[in-house]
């Protein structure tokens, strides 16, 4: 019988996750592992392997070496790592609700009281929060309190996408964990097990349009983001040509991953202004080749770094309190050419 999602997470580990993993490890073994801990980087990068694997190893007092996880397998436990399976009777493993994107004051309280009890295996006591981004402001103040007097060997792991959304008071409580994505030529030997034909993968643009984040490239493609991709050059040629209306656009993106929209766009913006920049680059040469080379010819090089600029403001702010909906409404009549030249 295979692994459950839960068990693959927590006893192997991607192997651009080793380094923070020893960090962690580090400060446990020196005796300076705090009761919180802030685990921060872009989503799809795997941050919650890496949170089950340190949490099974505060629970079962383990250490050494860990097997490094493949792609496909590392994939698939990602999908499913929410399904209902057997975990350790001391991790407390908070996450959105169905058809929720917070965390709800209930769940943690729910998961402080859990806390508050004896251990039911004499070692320690684990609460993770995925993400910890999600929680309400009532839900945050709730956990401060736990932040604030934690238990003896109890430990608080919180995932986070967007650090700068908690609270300082809950941050200023916790120690940081940086995770970033590996170099690009780590990925993307790793990304060629995430296919069943890798030959005939070409996760380049995958990779460029992931911005460089392992899982969420697989999404991608597991999706057909490749014909996504073609979609969205095709409907940034209609609107840079007066074809189309920018608002019918906007509304079709809104319904579905905009987040994976404004990525998308905000790497092929650098690559065309790069282009520009340098011409003769094999990067230059490629670029000129696309369909959207000749449809933003009408925009000035400025015009291209502002729009840059602001599509990479609102990726950084996404689900920030920002009204998403006005912002894209805002950015896509400027690639009609009589309003950005």
């Amino acid at each position: 019988m295979s692994d459950s999602a839960y068990e693959t997470l927590s006893s192997g580990i991607c192997p651009w996750l080793q380094a923070p993993l020893l960090q962690f490890e580090a400060a446990h073994g020196a005796g300076r592992l705090g009761h919180g801990w802030l685990l921060a980087g872009p989503r799809g990068v795997g941050k919650i392997n890496l949170a089950l694997l340190a949490a099974r190893r505060l629970l079962e007092d383990a250490d050494g070496d860990v097997r490094f996880l493949e792609a496909d397998e590392a994939a698939v436990a990602m999908a499913g790592r929410h399904e209902p399976a057997d975990r350790h009777p001391d991790l407390h493993w908070v996450f959105p609700e169905p058809k929720r994107n917070t965390l709800t004051v209930e769940q943690i309280r729910e998961a402080a009281q859990s806390l508050s009890l004896t251990s039911l295996t004499s070692q320690a006591r684990v609460l993770v929060l995925e993400p910890a981004d999600a929680m309400t402001t009532a839900a945050a103040n709730a956990l401060l309190k736990t932040l604030e007097e934690p238990g003896a060997d109890t430990y608080l792991l919180l995932i986070s996408h967007q650090p700068g959304r908690l609270p300082a008071t809950i941050r200023s409580r916790c120690q940081s964990l940086s995770v970033r994505c590996p170099p690009a030529a780590e990925t993307l030997a790793w990304l060629n097990g995430a296919g069943k034909h890798p030959e005939a993968v070409d996760w380049i643009p995958l990779w460029e349009a992931a911005r460089g984040v392992p899982f969420r490239a697989i999404d991608y493609y597991r999706s057909d983001f490749s014909s996504f991709y073609k979609e969205l050059e095709t409907a940034f040629c209609e609107i840079s040509t007066n074809r189309t209306d920018p608002q019918a656009v906007a509304d079709t993106w809104l319904a579905g991953d905009i987040e994976a929209v404004l990525s998308w766009l905000s790497t092929r913006l650098q690559s065309i202004i790069r282009a520009r920049l340098a011409p003769g680059s094999a990067e230059g040469r490629d670029i000129t080749s696309s369909v959207l080379w000749n449809a933003w010819k009408p925009l000035s090089t400025r015009f291209l770094f502002e729009q840059q600029k602001n599509v990479e403001l609102l990726l950084g702010q996404l689900g920030g309190g920002i009204n998403v909906e006005l912002a894209v409404r805002a950015i896509l009549p400027g690639f009609r050419p009589k309003e950005g030249s």
